[in-house]
């Protein structure tokens, strides 16, 4: 009799464990489902930032826009640093002139390569939080340790040619834009004034419509 029962006891515990595993796995279907139907509504968003490294505005627009968006309204974006400002080039790379002065320059030119090798949007936001902050150290060395970044890559970025050339870059998509304001916002590869003047102080609001979301801090 203890044979049989505890034969009986095994086999309702199995079913008992078979229901718990079935309805587990139906609601992660249907967690499954639900985030793959919130991913095919959401709009592709593609935010260029144009900014510079000393700027007060900039500093301000990091620290209230983007640091307080949600992380779904985060995910749902692909962001774009581009740290150059009102800057100007000097024979075509040889010096560089900015807004704030040459520790502006070094600055943008620390921060294009340490961006330049982070692994992640979310790591390049961490880094951009960091240093785009009125604390900071104004080299740009003390974020770029905690950021996590090959220290000795990034020196020697700055200190050859890649750092020059990702400043001729950032130079040449800014005069693309040939922004008034920095920080200057662009989306979907458009500027568009209306949008711009928004972002410095509803940058969530603006991604909610573009993206077509609603809800999740919208």
């Amino acid at each position: 009799m203890q044979n049989i029962n505890s034969t009986i006891s095994t086999s309702a515990c199995f079913k008992h464990f078979q229901a718990i595993t079935s309805a587990t796995m139906k609601q992660s279907l249907a967690a499954i489902l639900i985030l793959a139907a919130f991913a095919a509504n959401v709009q592709a968003v593609t935010v260029d930032v144009y900014y510079a490294h000393l700027c007060p505005d900039s500093v301000r627009w990091v620290q209230d826009q983007l640091l307080t968006l949600n992380p779904t309204l985060l995910n749902a974006i692909t962001l774009d640093f581009i740290p150059f400002g009102k800057a100007q080039s000097v024979n075509n790379g040889q010096s560089f002139i900015c807004q704030h002065g040459p520790a502006e320059c070094e600055g943008n030119r620390v921060q294009s390569c340490v961006l330049s090798l982070l692994p992640n949007q979310q790591a390049k936001v961490n880094y951009v939080g960091c240093q785009m902050s009125f604390t900071a150290d104004p080299r740009g060395w003390e974020c770029a340790f905690r950021s996590g970044v090959n220290l000795n890559a990034a020196e020697a970025c700055v200190e050859g040619t890649q750092g020059t050339t990702l400043q001729l870059e950032a130079e040449r998509r800014t005069q693309l834009i040939a922004p008034a304001f920095i920080p200057t916002m662009v989306f979907n590869g458009q500027f568009d004034q209306g949008l711009q003047d928004r972002s410095l102080t509803d940058f969530a609001g603006i991604i909610c419509e573009l993206a077509g979301l609603s809800g999740a801090g919208c």
